[in-house]
Formats: C-alpha cells, structure tokens, sequence
C-alpha cells in the first residue's frame, strides 16, 4: 500500500513538470475512471469532499442489462462542468423548441446546394 501512495505521488509530482505542481488542476497519471478505488484513496487523501480535484466515481446503470452498472470517475471540477453543459444544452434545445421547428437557424448563404436541383 505505502509503495501505491509513493508511486502515485511520484508519477503526480512528474506529471506536474519542472515549474512544479500546479495549485489549479494537478495531473493525473490516468483517467479518473481507470484508476483503482486505492488509488482514488490515495490521490483523495487530505483533501476535503468540496475540494475541485476531489474524485468522485458513480455507477450508471447500462441499458438493456437489470445488473450492469458502469463506473464512472471524475474530480468534482470535472462533474461541475459536465452538468453544467447538460444543462446549457437542455436550455438551447428548450429556446429551439420555443421559436418553432419552422424558423431555420441557418443564413441563407451557408446553406449547402444540391448540384442538378431546382431552387
């Protein structure tokens, strides 16, 4: 175990570069999701769960299976912004829908033409 937590600070502290390790975003030697659960240990000790490089991991159940569940790891900053752009995406599809399926959103000269067809 302690050979775990020192190759994984050492591949941190290289991954990090020369200038040192970053305060913003640390370097992970693997995704999130490829790391084991005593690695996750290891990167998330002494940190607090509200930290922004905390990793976090979830199980999302797969479709078409009753059993199956699929882990899913990330830091908090990382889930933030996934939920983030779901969210903007389901704002832009509800302002889609609010205008009208009718109205293009395309300017007229970027739309393509089909070569051998009336206009």
């Amino acid at each position: 175990m302690r050979t775990t937590i020192t190759s994984i600070a050492l591949i941190a502290s290289l991954a990090a570069g020369p200038g040192g390790a970053q305060e913003s975003e640390p370097r992970l030697a693997r995704a999130p999701s490829d790391m084991s659960g005593a690695e996750i240990d290891a990167y998330n000790e002494g940190r607090i769960a509200s930290d922004p490089d905390y990793i976090r991991c979830r199980r999302i159940e797969q479709i078409g299976s009753l059993v199956k569940k699929l882990r899913v790891c990330n830091t908090n900053s990382e889930w933030k912004r996934i939920v983030d752009k779901g969210n903007q995406d389901a704002r832009d599809s509800m302002e889609t829908l609010a205008r009208g399926w009718s109205v293009s959103q395309e300017p007229q000269d970027q739309l393509v033409r089909m070569p051998n067809r009336p206009q």
